[in-house]
């Protein structure tokens, strides 16, 4: 009995000895953490410490000259390229008046290079969806494709149409004048017949030509006070760092920028014509392409690439001299894709684009049947650029994509 009560009193000093020991080296521990000194780690910092061993969470940033980035988007981006969308606009208008006037071939030779001219502007603006384009959906009613023909067909048939409903959108735009400038079935001495017999296509061609000039003017006029808010807009807390928060000019680009290339120009011009959003069968569906009915689908596709490429790099509009771009606030935030700096990645992807495109020789409707492994080489690339802006884009410069993403890629 002795013996066990020996054993216990032995064993309890034991453990208490060791408990001790325990005790003491955490004690120890704590006491060399609470000595280490406290301060920002990060050499990006502005007020990096380097002899801060303990991050305190004080680390204090550059922030990025944001007024001067969407002042130079403002001024020698976005306004000067709708002001040159809005005068192609008024162009066409007046070639419209003169082939109603006059249906002729020389008449509808100037009106179909005016449509194609003011189409072709119009890519570089169509991404610019936001503040006053987003108040009237004019991407929405300018240039949605498939066009409805139906629906187009029996307006003019009952002289019965209003361009401002929301349901006209599938039947007006410059998709509308893709069809009826350029119509199945109809030699261009039919085409003249066509008009010069039938007074509600001309009330339709022109009202057409209206709504399209009507919508464009509203835009600009508004961006004349819009462009002071928008080059201010950026939210700055209360450490004098700005934010790009939902709502702010930079989140709204940047939501605008991905939205359109995402959704029409990857899936609208290529991927649901080439058959990739078609379930199992993959089937091709031509007839869904831009500018069906002219033919005029790959020179549309290439303009509005290589206007994106542009905007990002800061580009003016007229000149094409290098500004401030989103390209440089990708390289002040080091924004990085696999150890290579972004911007360089995001450019380079546009790069590997064109050089696809190179290989696409005539309308999409026709490459995508005879030459649709060149198309899908081309759609994949496209596909390629799109987690570089959405994803690596967005992340480094912490903005939130808002839109949803419902096509299941």
């Amino acid at each position: 009995m002795l013996l066990g009560v020996c054993l216990v009193g032995i064993f309890t000093k034991i453990m208490s000895l060791r408990l001790f020991k325990v005790l003491f080296i955490i004690s120890s521990v704590l006491i060399i953490q609470s000595c280490k000194k406290s301060g920002c780690t990060d050499p990006q910092a502005l007020n990096y410490n380097v002899d801060a061993e303990k991050e305190d969470n004080s680390c204090l940033y550059e922030d990025y000259d944001k007024l001067s980035l969407l002042t130079n988007l403002a001024d020698n981006y976005i306004i000067p390229s709708m002001d040159a969308y809005k005068s192609k606009v008024a162009n066409l208008n007046i070639h419209v008046d003169s082939f109603i006037e006059n249906p002729s071939i020389s008449n509808l030779t100037l009106l179909r290079t005016n449509w194609e001219d003011a189409l072709l502007n119009w890519q570089d603006i169509g991404f610019l969806d936001f503040g006053p384009s987003e108040y009237i959906l004019l991407r929405k009613q300018t240039n949605t494709f498939p066009i409805d023909t139906t629906e187009l067909n029996n307006s003019i048939s009952i002289a019965d149409w209003n361009l401002e409903y929301a349901s006209s959108y599938d039947s007006k735009g410059l998709q509308a004048l893709d069809y009826l400038l350029f119509k199945p079935g109809h030699t261009d001495n039919q085409l003249i017949t066509y008009f010069q017999n039938n007074i509600n296509a001309k009330n339709y061609l022109k009202a057409l030509a209206e709504d399209l000039n009507q919508n464009i003017n509203y835009v600009t006029d508004q961006w004349a006070t819009y462009r002071e808010d928008f080059i201010n807009d950026f939210e700055v807390t209360q450490s004098n760092f700005s934010t790009n928060s939902q709502g702010s000019s930079i989140s709204n680009i940047i939501n605008a920028l991905c939205l359109h290339y995402e959704f029409y120009v990857r899936r609208g011009k290529v991927g649901l014509p080439l058959g990739v959003f078609n379930g199992f069968s993959q089937l091709e569906l031509p007839g869904l392409v831009e500018c069906y009915y002219s033919g005029k689908s790959t020179q549309n596709l290439v303009r509005s690439v290589t206007s994106l490429r542009k905007y990002v790099n800061g580009s003016s509009y007229l000149n094409n001299d290098n500004g401030i771009g989103l390209d440089d606030y990708m390289d002040f935030v080091t924004a990085e894709q696999n150890t290579q700096q972004l911007s360089r990645v995001i450019d380079n992807q546009f790069l590997a684009i064109f050089e696809e495109l190179n290989g696409i020789n005539g309308p999409l409707s026709e490459e995508i049947i005879n030459n649709k492994s060149q198309v899908s080489q081309t759609y994949q690339e496209l596909q390629q650029l799109v987690p570089y802006i959405k994803v690596d884009m967005t992340s480094a410069l912490g903005v939130l994509i808002t839109y949803q993403d419902n096509d299941g890629d």
